[in-house]
C-alpha cells in the first residue's frame, strides 16, 4: 500500500521535471475562434441536422411530436400560473391564487408550520420585485418534475424488482452523474430549438436519474422477511409489489421525488442558457453585465424557492414515516381542516382574478430595487476595506498553486501527459481505469481541445484539492462532534440544495470575472457531499477501536491519523470521486465568469452559430475527461489503493 503511494509520487514527480524539459512541445495550442478539421466536421454535421428538422423521419415522427408535447404540457402550465393569454394583464390565476394553490398543495401533504412557511417564502419572491420569473421558474420545474417522475418512478420500480433492469440502466445512470449538465444544453437545443421545451427535457435528463435510483433502493431494501411472509400466503407478485413493497418503500419514494423536485430547480435555471424563461435568465443577464446586485435579488428568490420545495417535501416525507395510525377524531379534524383549507384556497384563487391588488403583485411592496442597491454597496465596501483577504486570498492561491499547476498541464506534451495519467490510474485503479483514461484523454486529443481541456483540468485538479482540506478537515470535526453536526447541518443542506447559479453571483463581486472565481463557486458547490461523506466514515468506525486507542493513551490527533482517518478510507475514497465529479460539473460552468477552457467554449458555442461544432467538440471533452477521471477514483475506491488518502 505504501510502496504504491510512493510510486505514485515519483511518477507526479517525473511528471513535473519532463513537464519543465519539455515545456510547449505538442500542446496542441488553438485560438479561440479557429476550428480543427474534426470540429469543423462537427459543425458541418450540426448544420445537416438543422436542415432535416421538417423532413428528416426522427424528427417528423419522434424529435418533432415529442417537442410539441412538451411544449404543450409546459404552456399549460405556465398559463395557470406565470403566462397570460392574449391581451391579458395576468394568467389564469393572479399571484394571490398561485400561493394560495402551493399553499393548500402543501397543507395537504405536511403542515400548518410548513405552510406558512412556504406562503411566507413565495410572499417573498414577489417583494423581491420577481414575481413573474418566479412563476415561470416554477411552471417549469412543476413540467419537469411532473414528466421525470411519470418516466422514473416505473423504471426505478423496474430497476428494484428486476436485476436485468438494473443492470441495464446503471450504465446510463452512472453516465448521467458524470456527465456536466451544461455539456447536453448544446446537443439538446440543436435538436429541439431553443425554449421552454428544450430547457424542460434538458432538465428531466438531470432529474430522472434520481428518482430511478432511490426508487429502486427503496423496493430493494425491503426486509426478504416480509416478502418471504407474503409470498408464503400465497401472494403474487404483483400483490407483493403493490401491497408490500411499495407501501414499505414509500418513504425511500418520497425522498426521491424531493430529490428530482431540487435537481429540477438547479438545471432549469441554468437552463436560461437555451432560452428557459424564469429566474435563471436574470440572473445569466446579471452574470454578463457583472450587475451583482440584480443577480443577487435573482439568486435570493431561487433560495426561496429551493427552501420551500424541499421543506415541503421533507415534511411530506416525515408524515409518511409516522407509523402511528391516527385515531377517528384526528382523522376527522384533519379531513374538516383539509376541507377549510381548500375553501380557503379557492376563495384567493376567485379574488386573484377579480381584485387588481391580488391579481398583479403590488409595485408599492417592491424592495428589489433596495436589495439590489444594498447589495451592490456592501460588495463595493468588502472590496475596498476587505482587499487584503478577498485579493489577498485570491493571489495567494493563484500565484503559489494555480499558475504553476496550469503551466505544467497546458505547456507539458500531450502523449507524456496522458502517459502519466495511465500510470498512475494503473497504480491506483488497476489496467482497467488505466485502458479508458488512455481512451478518453487520447479522445480528447483526436477532438484537438488538448490545450483548453488541460486548462480545465488545472481549475479541476486545484478545485478538488482546496475542497477536500475543507471537506476532510470540516468532516473530522462534524463525526467527532455532535454540537458542531448540529452547526454545520443548515450551511451543508443549503450548500446540498441551492441551484449552482446562485455560488456565482457572490463570488464573482468578491473575485470578479477569473479563474478563481470558478475555482470558488465549485468548492463551494462539492464540499458539503465531502463533508458528509468523511463525517458518515468517522461515525462508522467500530467503538471497540476508539476504545482501544483510548485506552492506549492516544491524544486526539493521533486518535485522528491514526484509527478513525485509517478505518474509514472506503468513505474517503468516495469522498474523493464524488467530490471530485462535483468540482468539473461546476468548474464548467465557470466558463461563464471568467473560468476559460472548455466551459468558454461550450458558452462561444451557445452564442456564435460559427463555433457551434467547437462547443460540442468541447463537451465531449469534458464527457471524456469525467469519465477518465471517475473511472480511476472509482477503482481506486474499490481497491482500497493509497488514492483514498492522497
Amino acid at each position: 500500500m505504501r510502496s504504491r503511494k510512493i510510486q505514485v509520487a515519483i511518477i507526479v514527480a517525473l511528471w513535473a521535471v519532463l513537464g519543465v524539459v519539455l515545456h510547449g512541445k505538442a500542446t496542441q495550442p488553438l485560438d479561440a475562434s479557429t476550428l480543427t478539421p474534426i470540429q469543423s466536421k462537427f459543425g458541418d454535421w450540426a448544420a445537416k441536422i438543422d436542415s432535416q428538422r421538417n423532413s428528416g423521419f426522427l424528427f417528423k415522427y419522434f424529435f418533432n411530436p415529442l417537442r410539441a408535447f412538451v411544449d404543450s404540457f409546459v404552456k399549460i402550465i405556465r398559463d395557470v400560473i406565470s403566462l397570460p393569454e392574449g391581451h391579458n394583464l395576468i394568467p389564469i390565476l393572479g399571484w394571490s391564487g398561485v400561493v394560495a394553490l402551493f399553499g393548500f398543495a402543501i397543507y395537504a401533504t405536511s403542515n400548518l408550520k410548513t405552510t406558512i412557511l412556504g406562503v411566507s417564502l413565495l410572499v417573498g419572491c414577489g417583494l423581491l420585485g420577481v414575481w413573474t420569473q418566479t412563476a415561470d421558474t416554477l411552471a417549469l420545474t412543476i413540467a419537469a418534475v411532473i414528466l421525470s417522475v411519470a418516466i422514473g418512478l416505473p423504471l426505478g420500480v423496474w430497476a428494484g424488482i428486476s436485476n436485468r433492469a438494473l443492470a441495464a440502466l446503471t450504465p446510463i445512470l452512472d453516465f448521467a452523474q458524470i456527465m456536466p449538465t451544461f455539456v447536453y444544453l448544446t446537443p439538446l437545443a440543436l435538436i429541439f430549438l431553443i425554449g421552454p421545451a428544450s430547457a424542460t427535457i434538458a432538465t428531466m435528463v438531470y432529474s430522472i436519474p434520481p428518482v430511478i435510483r432511490i426508487t429502486a433502493h427503496g423496493i430493494r431494501h425491503v426486509p426478504h422477511t416480509v416478502i418471504e411472509s407474503a409470498t408464503s400466503m400465497g401472494s403474487t407478485k404483483r400483490q407483493i409489489l403493490s401491497k408490500v413493497q411499495l407501501p414499505l418503500a414509500r418513504e425511500t419514494i418520497i425522498v426521491g421525488v424531493n430529490q428530482c423536485v431540487m435537481a429540477a430547480l438547479s438545471l432549469v435555471t441554468i437552463a436560461s442558457l437555451i432560452d428557459a424563461p424564469g429566474l435563471g435568465k436574470t440572473i445569466l443577464l446579471a452574470l454578463q453585465t457583472l450587475n451583482v446586485g440584480k443577480g443577487f435579488v435573482a439568486g435570493l428568490a431561487i433560495v426561496f424557492l429551493a427552501i420551500m420545495l424541499d421543506r415541503s417535501a421533507s415534511a411530506a416525507g416525515a408524515r409518511a414515516r409516522n407509523f402511528v395510525p391516527p385515531t377517528e377524531s384526528q382523522i376527522k379534524r384533519r379531513r374538516l381542516s383539509v376541507v377549510l383549507a381548500g375553501a380557503i384556497a379557492f376563495t384567493f384563487m376567485y379574488l386573484s382574478r377579480t381584485i387588481l391588488a391580488l391579481a398583479v403583485f403590488p409595485s408599492s411592496l417592491n424592495i428589489g430595487p433596495h436589495v439590489e442597491n444594498f447589495t451592490n454597496s456592501a460588495l463595493k465596501w468588502a472590496k475596498e476595506n476587505l482587499y487584503f483577504l478577498t485579493d489577498g486570498l485570491q493571489n495567494a492561491i493563484t500565484v503559489t498553486f494555480i499558475n504553476p499547476l496550469e503551466w505544467i498541464l497546458s505547456g507539458t506534451p500531450w502523449f507524456l501527459t496522458i502517459a502519466m495519467i495511465v500510470g498512475i490510474g494503473f497504480l491506483i485503479g488497476g489496467s482497467r481505469p488505466a485502458l479508458i483514461a488512455a481512451l478518453s484523454f487520447g479522445g480528447i486529443v483526436v477532438i484537438g481541445l488538448w490545450q483548453d481541456s488541460m486548462l480545465t483540468l488545472t481549475q479541476v485538479l486545484a478545485a478538488t484539492v482546496l475542497t477536500l482540506l475543507l471537506g476532510i478537515a470540516l468532516g473530522v470535526g462534524v463525526g467527532r462532534n455532535a454540537t458542531f453536526d448540529r452547526i454545520m447541518r443548515p450551511i451543508l443542506d443549503a450548500g446540498q440544495t441551492l441551484p449552482v447559479f446562485v455560488y456565482m453571483v457572490p463570488l464573482l463581486g468578491l473575485f470578479g470575472a477569473t479563474r478563481f472565481t470558478a475555482i470558488a463557486a465549485a468548492v463551494v458547490y462539492a464540499f458539503p457531499v465531502v463533508v458528509k461523506l468523511v463525517a458518515e466514515g468517522i461515525r462508522t468506525v467500530p467503538v471497540t477501536m476508539i476504545e482501544s486507542a483510548t485506552a492506549s493513551g492516544s491524544t486526539s490527533w493521533q486518535m485522528i491519523t491514526k484509527v478513525q482517518l485509517p478505518a474509514s478510507r472506503k468513505s474517503l475514497a468516495l469522498a474523493i470521486n464524488q467530490g471530485l465529479i462535483y468540482v468539473l460539473a461546476m468548474v464548467v460552468v465557470g466558463g461563464l465568469v471568467g473560468g476559460g477552457g472548455l466551459g468558454y467554449d461550450v458558452v462561444n458555442g451557445f452564442v456564435q452559430l460559427s463555433l457551434v461544432g467547437k462547443g460540442l467538440a468541447a463537451g465531449l471533452a469534458i464527457v471524456f475527461m469525467g469519465i477518465g477521471l471517475d473511472r480511476i477514483s472509482q477503482f481506486g475506491a474499490k481497491r482500497g489503493s493509497p488514492a483514498d488518502r492522497i
